[in-house]
């Protein structure tokens, strides 16, 4: 059986098509493929609400958001108040199966990016774990666990790709919304990696507006956009590796211009970037 990988980006509101994509991985795929999740930001709430099979407590919480502009957005992340239920009902009663699941997080303690394996962590700090990843550093304060701080691990490195370069994956989903069409890291790791790119410019022009009818539309359009993909690349089943290589090479070339993504390029730059932010804002 084929080993999949999964990694998820932050996006705001735009994470809402991530729930869409996640349905369509949970009706193509046996849960038992996936043996590799990373994710960044909000995306660690959806990948996780997925590993744990609570889809739909993700999915209520994306319908339910109510957001109108960057105001209510920050004061809402201050307090997580609209995303504590739905954290509650993931962690609270829920388990992560046998795949490892990394999340992306900036540990402020130490000055540096932690990818944290969240099914070696102690359960009961599995909600701070999750409270952390969207803790963004100048509009919220840091989450404490076990006396480090960590924020959200988005701004140095919102596509972490790193975390699958140790395992044995055989191919891997990788869902983001930069417009640059990347080569994840070298040739070799990127020929292995089917990309999903969500750039609705109906929707894109402002990811931070949380109404009710864009929210629906990219969870339909994450759904129906990756049966339609799913239904090209695995053809011929999940095992043909060839040929899936074959077709994500394929959808590689219909893209354009690449451009390549070492992460520990990106990760020292937005690093440096940030820490001198978190310094003005006395996090």
């Amino acid at each position: 059986m084929a080993k999949i990988g999964l990694v998820l980006s932050g996006g705001f509101a735009k994470g809402a098509y991530q729930v869409g994509v996640l349905k369509a991985i949970k009706d193509f795929f046996k849960d038992e493929q996936i043996s590799y999740i990373s994710a960044s930001s909000v995306g660690v709430l959806n990948a996780y609400s997925f590993a744990t099979d609570r889809l739909s407590v993700i999915e209520e919480m994306w319908l339910n958001l109510k957001f109108s502009g960057i105001r209510t957005f920050a004061g809402a992340y201050t307090s997580n108040s609209q995303f504590s239920e739905a954290m509650q009902k993931i962690a609270g009663e829920s388990t992560l199966g046998q795949a490892h699941f990394y999340a992306a997080l900036l540990n402020i303690t130490n000055l540096g990016l932690n990818y944290v394996n969240l099914r070696d962590v102690d359960p009961k700090h599995i909600r701070k774990y999750l409270q952390a990843s969207i803790s963004l550093p100048m509009l919220s304060r840091y989450t404490e666990i076990a006396g480090t701080r960590y924020a959200d691990g988005a701004l140095v490195d919102n596509i972490p790709v790193k975390p699958l370069m140790k395992h044995p994956f055989d191919y891997a989903i990788v869902v983001h919304f930069d417009r640059s069409n990347y080569v994840f890291e070298n040739d070799y790791f990127d020929s292995k990696l089917i990309k999903i790119n969500f750039l609705d410019e109906k929707v894109i022009r402002d990811s931070l507006a949380f109404d009710k009818d864009s929210i629906s539309y990219m969870i339909k359009s994450g759904y129906n956009e990756c049966l339609t993909l799913f239904d090209m690349v695995f053809k011929n089943g999940f095992d043909d590796i060839e040929f899936i290589y074959q077709k994500i090479a394929f959808l590689n070339g219909l893209r354009g211009k690449q451009n390549f993504r070492l992460t520990g390029d990106v990760a020292v730059n937005n690093m440096n970037r940030v820490l001198r932010k978190i310094i003005k804002s006395k996090i």
